[in-house]
């Protein structure tokens, strides 16, 4: 056991967040942990991670457990490069491959038959054997690896304190993979990461070298990795067995069962009161009531089983169909100078369909979205409205909102012939009741926020919706009610989201921006991915790019038969280096060449051309496997 909670408290104030919780943490657990948004998951994660200390309980740590913890919003300081920074986690292995170079320049500069020599050589070997125990001349290989599978290559030479907010998390979370501690606790390290990224991230930690504690709302990523979830509700939390999908079947039959067993004890408390009031004033059944009393002071009540609190209702009316193609993008160029994020793009789509734009992060979705629904400047091309178009836009940043107004005001500003209850009922229905809706709009939380967002487009007739990342922010049951809620919508959609699971629950098409296009796929979201080395198109410009019909032409399907050549003999070479570099650090601890530095020397050149030869091939296998 690396961890347990014993009969833990945890209080701000005179508020409870959590009451007498037991919890157990095994080698090689990956541990969901959801709840409500305020529920109070962060402040538990910041409980297990030794940052606050709990009110009364305690937590217990296995002898020399190593403990890493990814705040959801890092201020990670440094005055490196994010290369360097990230290099730093291996200063040992690099301070020992200083040292062999240093001691081999000393070896060199004395006699091979003197005692230096000797210690020298002795030395030698030893910080040779350690090297490879450490895994140092691999050192550069893994940050590359991890920068580049979390999207982090274009900011390798940048130093970290110039990040932005969302990069220094991705960049703490780098330096934290590389580090691998024994115990990885993880608040919502998949916030902002595009789908690729996501996948990548998800293969590295499905390895179980660490052990996981990880609040996330992403489905996909909770179905993937975790082996048990904890379930924090009311101060309460029950662990259930299982990945996310597996949870949300124990926890209905657990609810199921509590209520069940609820209603039969309050049958029989009322069937023991009936009786007692019935029989207790008469003589001869006196003595029968007093059992039956004693008999319910000694019962030991249940307290009537809690649900999941109530999730906001979302529901997208309209009362007229617009024309057959809602939206066309005929030649549509987009860029900021000479950043060209989308080239001549042509894309047509359907009254009735729900369509996801997806991307890599910075291809230019949410820059789409807003030119479409703001009709803002673009550089070439057109954008068509059918006829009959009333169109719905919520933008990420909830811009639309001010700050100044109230929320009940905000939502009466932009729609003036509601009248005030039905104002309030719509309010009620996203959950922002009677204590929010005199709130500031400045002072909601950004769930609050999304969801008075999602009420002010509710408010209106619209048959043509744009969404720009509108599950940023929810918790996973008002994820879950938007997603039922658009899937019951008939109207057409257009969508930007990073919840791989919201997007297949929705979307019946996939537009992939990719190299400055549009690709329309006709497939849900598992359908797309599953199709992906096949639709992927090369980064580079000579590339041709992918025909729509998915269909590849005599060259590419050359290109693909290249690459896979090149993967294999790649392989073939780093076994046959890897198998050099054993057979020469075998030969360097032989007696007679350790002792005879005319024969060393070229063997130690040897196995220094070797190891670089080994570190380039990685480095271009791994290249070359993720494009």
């Amino acid at each position: 056991m690396l961890l347990q909670v014993k009969s833990a408290h945890f209080m701000y104030g005179d508020v409870t967040v959590f009451d007498n919780v037991d919890l157990e943490v095994y080698e090689g657990d990956c541990i969901g942990l959801v709840g409500a948004n305020g529920a109070g998951k962060s402040t538990l994660l910041n409980c297990l991670a030794g940052e606050y200390a709990l009110t009364d309980g305690v937590v217990e740590r296995a002898k020399g457990l190593t403990v890493g913890y990814l705040k959801q919003n890092c201020d990670f300081v440094s005055d490196n490069t994010l290369f360097d920074e990230l290099m730093t986690v291996f200063a040992y292995q690099t301070q020992l491959l200083t040292q062999i170079k240093a001691v081999s320049q000393q070896m060199s500069e004395c006699d091979y038959d003197s005692a230096e020599y000797n210690a020298l050589a002795n030395k030698y070997h030893a910080l040779c054997v350690e090297a490879d125990v450490k895994d140092a001349y691999q050192s550069e290989v893994k940050v590359r690896t991890v920068i580049n599978g979390m999207g982090m290559a274009e900011f390798s030479d940048r130093v970290v304190s110039t990040l932005s907010g969302g990069e220094k998390t991705k960049a703490a979370l780098c330096k934290l993979l590389l580090q691998r501690p024994q115990l990885m606790i993880l608040d919502e390290p998949t916030n902002h990461l595009d789908y690729k990224t996501l996948d990548w991230l998800e293969m590295f930690l499905s390895d179980k070298k660490s052990t996981l504690i990880v609040v996330s709302h992403d489905r996909y990523f909770l179905d993937k990795l975790c082996t048990s979830v904890w379930d924090l509700q009311y101060g309460e939390i029950v662990c259930y067995k299982g990945n996310y999908t597996k949870y949300k079947q124990l926890k209905a039959e657990r609810l199921q069962s509590l209520s069940r067993a609820y209603d039969k004890q309050q049958k029989e408390i009322a069937r023991l009161n009936d009786y007692i009031q019935r029989n207790k004033v008469r003589a001869s059944t006196a003595d029968m009531a007093k059992s039956r009393e004693k008999t319910l002071q000694k019962m030991d009540v249940m307290q009537a089983p809690g649900g999941d609190e109530r999730p906001p209702r979302f529901n997208f009316d309209y009362t007229s169909e617009p024309s057959e193609f809602p939206l066309t993008l005929n030649d549509l160029t987009l860029g900021y100078g000479n950043n060209i994020l989308l080239n001549n793009v042509n894309l047509q789509i359907r009254r009735g369909q729900k369509i996801a734009l997806l991307g890599l992060n910075g291809t230019g979705k949410s820059t789409l979205i807003k030119r479409i629904a703001q009709q803002n400047p673009y550089d070439g091309g057109k954008i068509i409205f059918g006829k009959n178009v009333r169109l719905g836009y919520y933008d990420q940043e909830n811009l639309n909102l001010r700050s100044d107004l109230r929320v009940i005001d905000q939502l009466w500003f932009d729609n003036s012939r509601m009248s005030q209850t039905q104002v309030r009922s719509l309010l009620a229905a996203v959950t922002l009741g009677a204590d929010d809706v005199y709130k500031r709009v400045g002072e909601l939380s950004g769930g609050e926020r999304a969801k008075l967002g999602l009420a002010m487009i509710m408010a209106k007739d619209c048959n043509f919706l744009l969404l720009d990342e509108p599950t940023n922010h929810l918790d996973l049951p008002a994820r879950e009610a938007l997603e039922h809620a658009l899937a019951q919508y008939t109207g057409t959609l257009l969508f930007v989201s990073h919840d791989r699971y919201f997007v297949n629950s929705v979307a019946d098409g996939i537009a992939e921006l990719n190299n400055a296009t549009v690709t329309l796929h006709q497939s849900n979201y598992d359908d797309f991915v599953k199709n992906i080395p096949a639709q992927s198109a090369d980064k580079s410009a000579d590339k041709p790019k992918q025909n729509p019909s998915g269909y590849r032409n005599a060259r590419q399907r050359a290109e693909q038969t290249n690459r896979a050549i090149r993967l294999k003999k790649l392989e073939e070479r780093i076994t046959q280096l890897e198998s050099l570099a054993e057979q020469l650090n075998e030969q360097m601890v032989q007696p007679e060449v350790a002792a005879d530095y005319a024969v060393l020397a070229p063997i130690m050149q040897q196995l220094a051309d070797v190891n670089a030869e080994l570190e380039q091939t990685l480095a271009l296998w791994e290249e070359l496997a993720q494009n």
